[in-house]
């Protein structure tokens, strides 16, 4: 894939000849807001329940314009570019990297705008479940580190919230205590991964 698609270092070049869209409806708050204490971003994939850390996730924007790669470089991971606050941002299909089935299809897609130092990038994932906030006691007792050794791009789990967190904290987002442990991904480490997993099927 040439350099127009590469993971963006605060933005991916537009193709030639394409001019930038407009963002989608924005439906979240900054990231910065959404940093206070110990908080984390859930979404859906398939029939899964996963998370990211809340901090590094931007906005969360329904049903954006998205600009198509050019012919040579479209592949299904890619979903194509979206503009946002002025540059264009790569934007890779969650639902493909992980389940090999695209977030696109449903037509309830959420998207993910994340940036980390000076990388940033876009999610597409089937949905968001809304924010999970957790005091230091709750999640001592309910985190568990990640098994070692796992293959792309499940190593980019940080580790599992297993069931019942919450119920003691009442917090905003609580889980309910029959829900399946949730695996929490490092944002950075998933996007790699997913762009790891499109070069190889190039």
């Amino acid at each position: 894939m040439s350099a127009t698609a590469r993971p963006p270092e605060g933005g991916a070049q537009l193709p030639r000849g394409v001019e930038r869209s407009e963002e989608g409806s924005a439906v979240s708050a900054p990231g910065h807001a959404m940093s206070q204490g110990l908080s984390w971003l859930r979404f859906r994939v398939g029939g899964q329940i996963h998370a990211l850390e809340a901090a590094p996730v931007r906005q969360v924007v329904l049903a954006p314009r998205l600009i198509a790669l050019p012919s040579p470089e479209r592949q299904p991971h890619c979903a194509g570019l979206m503009a946002w606050q002025g540059r264009p941002l790569l934007v890779l299909d969650l639902g493909t990297c992980l389940l090999r089935r695209s977030s696109l299809a449903g037509g309830d897609a959420r998207f993910l705008v994340w940036t980390q130092a000076q990388q940033a990038g876009v999610l597409a994932v089937d949905g968001v479940e809304g924010l999970l906030r957790l005091s230091p006691a709750t999640l001592t007792r309910h985190w568990a580190p990640a098994r070692p050794g796992l293959p792309a791009p499940w190593n980019a789990i940080q580790g599992l919230l297993h069931a019942g967190e919450g119920a003691g904290d009442r917090p905003s987002a609580s889980l309910p205590a029959s829900a399946d442990p949730i695996a929490v991904f490092d944002v950075a480490a998933l996007w790699q991964a997913c762009w790891a997993e499109a070069e190889r099927s190039r």
